[in-house]
């Protein structure tokens, strides 16, 4: 059973404005893995101030437990100067809060002596360790860390063009998970011109590199896949793919085409290569039916973990003593609420009708109804807007909208959207990259069209 958050008055260090936010004080993977990735990226126990819109990061003592590692890790900031009493007493309550709620069976030794550590980049290098990777991993991740953030922080943009030049060896997939955290932390902090420039870095990095080459490669393979999906375009995608994540990305995207037809028609293509004598040919189908059939078990494999997640999610915010508390989870979890959760919430709704139980699918659907409207007040404004345009049922309307929201049509809000409609090009949606060229050409039109000749 997870363990919820403890709400705290916060103050932000910004504008001084207290804030009530959900503080994190026993994190167990097992339960929530959720909580691993937030720390691994510097995003747990942090908070968007309401009142001045900046994020704050905050340091408060907790239990990281992994029980398939053995690790019980407690960091204590070591900006709180803690007395020797005060800090064993936190040690104390946070092993015996975890130990209180385990099964018997499963309370181990290493839970009485956990593992202290004074500040978050220590215990972060504990964990990887455990994870595999070794001291040379941890100082190549760091030279790369240091490079994002020389890049990130360039004057001008000729200056990260200059580093990223310099720096071409050490921009690898490594490079583009950090940098990708590093998006999604100003996303979440609503700034379009913070995010528009970063996606420009993006475009430079994408061109300037031979990973990011390959990166671009891949995103024109599974674009041409999206345009026309079809067992016949998925399996002349995966021949043409340029490396195996490329070819894992297809696999997952196609999944529902890797049919009885589909390996009939590739294995008719190894029969065909062999029977012409095209020997390193046949290998190499050979070799692509197999990688195919792992990553499809593999695609499946984490399909239904994640549908499993989103279960017991539901299940303990349906445990909420009230509808406050309730919001409270929803916010602390905002980053599962995305449309697999929204796909079990809909099957348990379905189920809970069809056995009758109408008391069930009403708290469900009460569930459902805060979860969206939480999802949509989380956004920022612009994309508040955009989600908004997206479901406008046609032109006019959305002519209607922009018009409504003409102080958000800035240069920069353009740049963005036009910075989006990239993104999901590359991501393969080249169905929403289309609806968002539409709303971004028809932005300009507003924008561009003085107050008192817009028709009304």
């Amino acid at each position: 059973m997870p363990f919820p958050p403890t709400p705290m008055t916060i103050r932000c260090p910004f504008c001084g404005q207290p804030v009530q936010v959900p503080v994190r004080q026993i994190i167990d993977v097992s339960e929530e893995p959720h909580l691993k990735r937030l720390l691994l990226a510097g995003r747990l126990n942090a908070f968007i101030c309401p009142r001045c819109g900046n994020r704050v990061s905050f340091a408060a003592p907790f239990l990281y437990h992994d029980p398939e590692k053995e690790l019980a890790l407690v960091f204590i900031p070591i900006q709180a100067n803690l007395k020797e009493v005060d800090r064993q007493r936190i040690v104390g309550q946070l092993t015996d809060a975890i130990l209180r709620q385990l099964p018997r069976e499963k309370r181990r030794a290493y839970l009485l002596q956990p593992k202290e550590f004074f500040t978050i980049q220590s215990l972060l290098e504990a964990i990887l360790r455990a994870d595999g990777y070794t001291d040379e991993d941890l100082k190549a991740m760091e030279e790369r860390t240091l490079l994002l953030q020389r890049i990130l922080n360039a004057r001008r943009m000729e200056d990260a063009e200059e580093l990223i030049r310099e720096n071409v060896e050490k921009i690898d997939a490594e490079f583009f998970r950090l940098f990708h955290e590093a998006l999604a932390t100003v996303q979440e902090e609503g700034s379009a011109e913070e995010f528009a420039r970063i996606m420009a870095i993006r475009d430079r990095l994408l061109e300037l590199t031979p990973y990011g080459q390959t990166v671009r490669s891949r995103t024109q393979i599974i674009e041409k896949f999206t345009r026309a999906p079809s067992g016949e375009t998925l399996l002349e995608a995966l021949l043409e793919a340029p490396d195996p994540e490329t070819r894992r990305t297809l696999v997952a995207l196609g999944r529902p085409f890797l049919d009885y037809r589909f390996f009939q028609n590739l294995t008719r293509r190894i029969e065909e290569a062999e029977a012409a004598g095209r020997k390193e040919e046949a290998e190499r189908l050979v070799a692509l039916r197999r990688e195919i059939l792992e990553a499809r078990e593999a695609v499946d494999q984490e399909v239904r973990r994640i549908y499993e997640e989103r279960a017991r999610l539901i299940r303990e915010l349906l445990s909420a003593p009230s509808e406050r508390e309730l919001q409270e989870r929803l916010i602390q979890r905002i980053a599962e609420i995305d449309d697999i959760f929204f796909d079990v919430l809909q099957m348990n709704i379905e189920a809970a009708l069809e056995a009758g139980d109408t008391r069930l699918a009403q708290a469900l659907n009460l569930l459902g109804q805060i979860a969206m409207a939480i999802l949509q007040q989380t956004l920022p404004p612009e994309l508040r807007l955009l989600n908004v345009l997206l479901n406008a049922r046609s032109e006019e309307q959305r002519r209607r909208i922009l018009e409504r929201n003409r102080r958000l049509l800035t240069p920069e809000f353009q740049q963005w959207l036009q910075q989006m409609e990239a993104r999901m090009r590359e991501e393969g949606r080249a169905e929403m990259a289309e609806q968002i060229a539409a709303i971004r050409s028809l932005a300009e039109q507003v924008a561009a069209t003085p107050a008192i000749l817009r028709p009304s």
